[in-house]
């Protein structure tokens, strides 16, 4: 204990009744930590290492001298090791210093697979063992090895830590573990002199609830839970598909943009190559629906079937085929289902519209839209999806649709601006924007549109903003990180296919050309999506595909 006398007490205790005290009574505080903090105070500043940074980290906190509190945060978080995370775990927790305790966790989830190495983890808080287990940036471990992790650092001192069972196995995602993985767990269980998992209703429920999830498949995009989510935080913008311009070769790739690097990387490419198709995000899932697998301006070789792309595996599954064929067609995803609307085949343009359940694995046809139409472009916002544009009849349009799934009904809303087909459609904030396309000039001939304008629900009202600088319909697009990007597609006033990426930025009603692609496509689709990183990049070599028939008729 130490005596503090009136020399510093107007700094430390400034309107308080120890401010009428000749002496303080300092507990837990020692002679350097209150010479270092009493130096700072006539100074501005404190002399730290790694000797005195204790006593001194005590001394300020019990004095609440904020600014050398800080000090301590910095140096501590900058010297946390292998070897001394566990103490310097324990300040931050007996002296609640919430800035070093998010250092610590970032430290653990980025240096797991040493501390493990070297059994520094068992020496752990279960607070530390939980936050890193739960992060989904924590990449390099299969769910099974992170089970043996979590169940090792309970077994260290197991008649203590016995109710911190189900604390950690809770961040363990056992539905991404293989079917043999989980029996390998239950009878390890059974086996082990202490029953770590049986004893604990809770985690029992944690492998049925596994079991479950792995026993319905088409169903796992409703059944999304922390549990079931890809261990990345890697969000990028991904394009799929599309036609070549060299020999119209349809393409099956998937491709992910690296924004960092600035190099398109390929992911598992399609079970089928196909252009015009439809694609929507539903439970973390990528939904690829309808299209053609080979090429023909009027949708005779449209086709139905239907794939599900799965980013935590890289694998594809297919579902349910449509009802009927379709190509130039918009697919949605909207209250737990997909909605396919409209489009063309070899009947001709179709009104059409299906929906699919994932209960049963299944398409069933809805009320149809008021008029066929093919070309159009859709979004979503509020539980509502908007339809806009397209071609009926072989007119240009220029209405908006809104479809309403809860009363499986249409209803029409204000017009666009302007008529156009082959256009884009996206949600950003409030408001739905139209972009590009093209339309008749004249009788016979087609023009870009290069007008974009948005429609804000609340109003229903359309507004004009900045046009497109260069041309593009049939195009893929999504929202990144807040702006809308346009890629590839084709160009009509310039009669070709484009190798161009748009970015149009909302707040600041300004386009840029933001990157070129490997190969002019049209007929593509994209979406944003969080993935696992792959590694290498994709060059023109690896994105040829062999000529496939075409149908020009």
């Amino acid at each position: 204990m130490l005596l503090i006398t009136m020399l510093t007490l107007g700094y430390l205790a400034g309107g308080m009744r120890e401010q009428e005290m000749r002496e303080i009574k300092l507990h837990g505080v020692t002679k350097l930590g209150l010479k270092n903090i009493i130096d700072f105070i006539y100074t501005s500043k404190v002399n730290l290492d790694m000797v005195n940074l204790q006593e001194t980290l005590e001394a300020a906190n019990f004095l609440q001298v904020m600014p050398v509190l800080s000090f301590c945060n910095q140096l501590l978080s900058s010297e946390i090791t292998i070897d001394n995370c566990g103490e310097v775990e324990r300040i931050a927790t007996d002296l609640l210093l919430k800035d070093l305790q998010l250092n610590i966790g970032e430290f653990v989830r980025q240096n797991l697979s040493a501390l493990v190495e070297c059994g520094r983890y068992l020496q752990l808080s279960e607070t530390s063992m939980a936050n890193a287990l739960a992060k989904n940036s924590l990449q390099g471990f299969s769910e099974l090895e992170l089970y043996h992790i979590a169940k090792g650092w309970l077994e260290y001192d197991y008649p203590n830590r016995r109710s911190s069972v189900y604390g950690l196995m809770r961040h363990i995602r056992f539905p991404l573990m293989s079917p043999s993985e989980l029996i390998q767990i239950s009878q390890d269980d059974e086996e082990g002199a202490e029953s770590m998992m049986r004893s604990d209703t809770a985690c029992v429920n944690l492998l049925l609830e596994a079991s479950n999830y792995q026993m319905m498949p088409f169903m796992q995009p409703a059944l999304q839970t922390e549990r079931t989510q890809i261990r990345s935080d890697d969000t990028h913008i991904l394009a799929l598909g599309g036609v070549m311009r060299q020999q119209l070769v349809v393409s099956r790739e998937l491709r992910l943009y690296d924004e960092k690097s600035g190099i398109w990387r390929a992911l598992k490419p399609m079970e089928v190559p196909r252009y015009q198709h439809g694609v929507a995000l539903l439970g973390g899932f990528l939904f690829i629906v309808g299209g053609q697998s080979t090429y023909d301006t009027k949708g005779k070789t449209a086709i139905d079937t239907a794939y599900r792309y799965d980013p935590r595996f890289d694998k594809w599954l297919q579902i349910a085929s449509l009802n009927e064929k379709r190509t130039f067609f918009h697919l949605s995803a909207l209250k737990g289902k997909l909605f396919a609307v409209g489009g063309r085949n070899t009947s001709g343009e179709i009104d059409t519209v299906e929906c699919y359940n994932l209960r049963k694995n299944e398409w069933t046809f809805v009320t149809n839209m008021v008029e066929p139409h093919y070309g159009h472009a859709g979004t979503v916002h509020g539980n509502l999806m908007y339809i806009s544009g397209g071609i009926t009849r072989d007119t240009f349009q220029k209405e908006l649709w809104c479809y309403d799934p809860a009363a499986d009904k249409w209803s029409r809303r204000s017009d666009m601006m302007e008529l156009r087909g082959l256009h884009c459609m996206c949600t950003a904030g409030e408001r739905l924007y139209v972009m590009g396309g093209n339309h008749f000039r004249g009788s016979s001939d087609y023009d870009d549109v290069l007008g974009c304008e948005f429609y804000s629900p609340d109003t229903d009202q359309w507004s004009v903003v900045a046009p497109m600088p260069r041309g593009q319909s049939d195009v893929g697009v999504t929202v990144f990180e807040g702006q809308i990007y346009v890629v590839w597609g084709y160009s009509w006033n310039s009669r070709c296919m484009v190798d161009i990426v748009q970015r149009y930025d909302p707040e600041k009603d300004v386009w840029e050309r933001v990157f070129n692609v490997l190969e002019p496509l049209g007929g593509i689709r994209a979406c944003t999506m969080t993935v696992h990183l792959p590694e290498g990049s994709v060059d023109e070599a690896q994105i040829q595909e062999c000529p496939l028939p075409t149908d020009k008729s």
